[in-house]
């Protein structure tokens, strides 16, 4: 995966600017990519930038940083497999003000975890796939690498899959997220616990 191979989508839900090296998106008020497990709310009305991946096993990381100014303001590595299948690993303002690492896996509704709160201006975020489940890790310096979630969702056998970055602001008047130092590898992790 290269990034001019990258595609943005919702460009009506904000702006894309895609670089050599780095995507920055800039999310529109009111949007988000949550289906509510209580049938509530299905948004998905995010801006975007992904591409198709045919590879069995991949990871894909990135250094996040994002302009946080409401909760739930969010930058996020995501993976996709049908409409009502996807998950996104996020950094994101929670509803106490605070940069936490999140995860979201939807099947048709969205299971949403926040993980630790994360006091940096910054973190590495990886999405890692080994053909029959995911793996969410992050990281403070993009060398070692701290599990968070360790799931599968239907149909992550089938190829190709979509895997991007997306920027949220749901609650706020919009918001601007970052990815660089981004990373592609199809190299199979033999141990998701260890910080390799």
């Amino acid at each position: 995966m290269r990034l001019n191979d990258l595609i943005a989508c919702g460009n009506e839900n904000g702006d894309a600017k895609i670089t050599e090296d780095t995507v920055s998106l800039r999310a529109n008020s009111k949007t988000d990519w949550f289906f509510s497990p209580v049938g509530t709310t299905r948004m998905e009305n995010v801006i975007a930038a992904s591409t198709k991946v045919a590879d069995p096993i991949f990871s894909l990381s990135a250094r996040v940083s994002v302009d946080f100014s409401s909760p739930y303001d969010a930058g996020a590595l995501f993976i996709r497999t049908g409409v009502d299948t996807w998950a996104k690993l996020a950094f994101e303002y929670s509803a106490n003000c605070r940069p936490t690492i999140v995860s979201v896996v939807t099947r048709t509704t969205s299971d949403d975890s926040d993980g630790p709160i994360h006091n940096g201006d910054h973190v590495w975020l990886r999405v890692y796939c080994d053909g029959q489940a995911l793996a969410f890790h992050f990281s403070e310096d993009g060398k070692y690498w701290r599990f968070l979630r360790w799931f599968a969702i239907p149909d992550l056998g089938s190829r190709p899959v979509e895997v991007g970055f997306g920027v949220q602001s749901p609650t706020g008047d919009g918001s601007m997220a970052r990815f660089s130092d981004i990373r592609y590898s199809t190299a199979p992790l033999e141990n998701l616990r260890n910080g390799t």
